[in-house]
C-alpha cells in the first residue's frame, strides 16, 4: 500500500493549474505578512498563493485530513496585511478522481471567510474561479426585464441632465462598457480628481471639471478597440468617433455615481453570462426619446426575429456567418452563440468561431461602432467588421474596381456558408 503524502496532493494541485499558476511558499512575497499558524513571531505562509489585481486565492493542501486543510486556509485568509478580497481553497486526497475540495471567500473588509456553497470536490479553473468571484459579489447573470429597467432608467436620467445628445447615448453607454473592460480605468476611476487651480489659470478655455475622467475614457476605449477595425475597411478612429465625450459637463460626484452604477448593475452581471445583445437593446432604448436614428429610418431586427432567422439558418459549428447589413451585431452574436454551444466546450474551436467565422458589413458609423463594441464586450477575439457598404460600387458600369475586387477575393477566402440578413432600411410610404 502506497505511503500517505501530502507532497502528492500538492503535486495533484500542481499538475490541475500548471507550474506558473500559483507561487508557493518559499517564494509568497513576505508583504503579506502572513501569520504563523503555530502562533509565533515569525511569519507563515499557506502551500500555494495567486494574486490577481483586484482579488487573490490562498490553497492549503492535506494529504488526507479536510477539517485540517479548511481549519488553516481559513487561518491565512484571515492572517494577513492583504487589502483584497479573498478565494479559500483547502483540498486533500491521494488521487484526482477522490480529491476533497471547498472553497472559502472573504470580503477585503470582512474579518472572517464564509464557505461557499454548492462547489465542491472539484478544481475549479482560474477563469472559472473569478466567475464565482463575480457572481458573489455582483449577483448572477443580468436577466432581460432587469437590463431593461435599469437602461430606461438611465436614459432619463441622462435625458433631465441634457449633459448627453439623445443620438450619442448609445455610445456614451458603450464607451463606459468597453472602459470598464479595461482594468487599469476599473481601479482608477473613482480616484480621478478635477484639474488644479493652477492648471485651469494657464488658458483660456473653459475646463471641465471631469476633464481628466473624459480624458481617461477616450484612452481605454482607445485601448481597449484599437485592433479592432480590418484593414480592408474605410477609415476608422475610435478617438474621432468618441470624442463628444470630452465634451460631457458632469461634476465628478454624479460622473462616478453613473459609472458605479453601469459597473455594478450591469457590467458585472453581464460579464458572467455574456449573451445579450446588450447594445443593441441601449440603442433602441436611448433612441427613445430621439426619434429615429437622425431620420434615417434604422430599424434594428426584434430579438424573436434574430432567434428565428438564426433557427431556421440549421448553423453548425463549422458554418462561416455572413452578414452584410450588420446594424448592432444582432445576427452575428445569436449566430456565434449557437455555434458556441454546438463546440461544445471545445475552447480551440469556440475561438475559431470568434475569429473566422463570422462576417459583418456596416456603413453607418454609429451602428459599426456598436457593432464592433458589441463583440468586444462578448469575448470576441477579431470578428470580420467591416466599416464599408456590402454593395458593389456600380459607378463604371459592369466593370469592378480595384477596392471591389480586393474585398471579393477576401471574402472567397474566409468561405462563407450561411448568409443570415435583414436589410434595416424603413421604405417611406407617401
Amino acid at each position: 500500500m502506497a505511503k500517505v503524502s501530502e507532497t502528492r496532493t500538492e503535486n495533484i494541485f500542481r499538475e490541475s493549474y500548471g507550474c506558473d499558476a500559483f507561487i508557493e511558499k518559499t517564494a509568497i512575497p513576505k508583504e503579506h505578512r502572513f501569520k504563523s499558524k503555530n502562533g509565533t513571531e515569525y511569519s507563515g505562509f499557506p502551500d500555494f498563493f495567486r494574486e490577481e489585481e483586484d482579488y487573490c486565492i490562498v490553497v492549503e493542501a492535506k494529504a488526507e485530513n479536510q477539517s485540517l486543510a479548511i481549519e488553516e486556509v481559513n487561518f491565512y485568509m484571515s492572517e494577513n496585511n492583504i487589502a483584497k478580497d479573498i478565494i479559500g481553497i483547502a483540498v486533500s486526497g491521494q488521487k484526482k478522481e477522490e480529491l476533497e475540495v471547498d472553497y472559502f471567500y472573504k470580503k477585503s473588509e470582512a474579518k472572517e471567510p464564509v464557505k461557499i456553497e454548492n462547489i465542491r470536490d472539484t478544481l475549479l479553473s482560474i477563469d472559472d474561479i473569478q466567475k464565482t468571484l463575480k457572481r458573489i459579489k455582483y449577483g448572477d447573470m443580468i436577466t432581460t426585464e432587469h437590463l431593461i429597467s435599469v437602461l430606461k432608467a438611465l436614459n432619463k436620467k441622462l435625458h433631465n441632465d441634457g449633459k448627453v445628445r439623445d443620438t450619442d447615448r448609445s455610445l456614451f453607454f458603450s464607451g463606459l462598457m468597453i472602459a470598464l473592460n479595461n482594468n487599469n480605468f476599473r481601479q482608477t476611476y473613482k480616484t480621478c480628481a478635477a484639474p488644479s487651480k493652477q492648471e485651469v489659470a494657464t488658458t483660456d478655455e473653459v475646463v471641465l471639471e471631469a476633464h481628466y475622467l473624459n480624458d481617461s475614457i477616450i484612452t481605454a476605449i482607445s485601448s481597449q478597440l484599437n485592433s479592432k477595425i480590418n484593414n480592408l475597411s474605410k477609415k476608422f478612429s475610435w478617438a474621432d468617433k468618441f470624442s463628444f465625450i470630452k465634451n460631457v459637463d458632469y461634476s465628478l460626484i454624479q460622473y462616478k455615481e453613473i459609472i458605479g452604477q453601469i459597473e455594478e448593475k450591469i457590467f458585472h452581471p453581464f460579464k458572467n453570462d455574456e449573451k445579450q445583445d446588450i447594445l443593441g437593446r441601449a440603442y433602441k432604448i436611448f433612441l427613445s426619446r430621439a426619434g429615429k436614428a437622425e431620420n434615417k429610418n434604422i430599424i434594428l431586427t426584434p430579438d424573436h426575429i434574430k432567434e428565428l432567422m438564426v433557427k431556421l439558418a440549421e448553423l453548425t459549428k463549422n458554418d462561416v456567418v455572413l452578414d452584410t447589413c450588420t446594424g448592432s451585431g444582432g445576427f452575428l452574436m445569436e449566430s456565434m452563440e449557437t455555434m458556441i454551444k454546438l463546440a461544445n466546450g471545445d475552447k480551440q474551436k469556440i475561438q475559431h468561431v470568434k475569429e473566422k467565422q463570422l462576417i459583418g458589413f456596416e456603413v453607418d458609423s454609429v451602428l459599426f461602432a456598436l457593432a464592433c463594441s458589441n463583440m468586444f464586450l462578448h469575448g470576441d477575439g477579431k470578428t470580420n467588421l467591416l466599416y464599408r457598404s456590402s454593395l458593389l460600387d456600380e459607378s463604371q458600369g459592369s466593370i469592378i474596381n480595384s477596392n471591389d475586387e480586393q474585398l471579393l477575393d477576401y471574402i472567397r477566402s474566409l468561405k462563407p456558408t450561411k448568409v443570415i440578413i435583414n436589410p434595416p432600411y424603413e421604405k417611406t410610404i407617401r
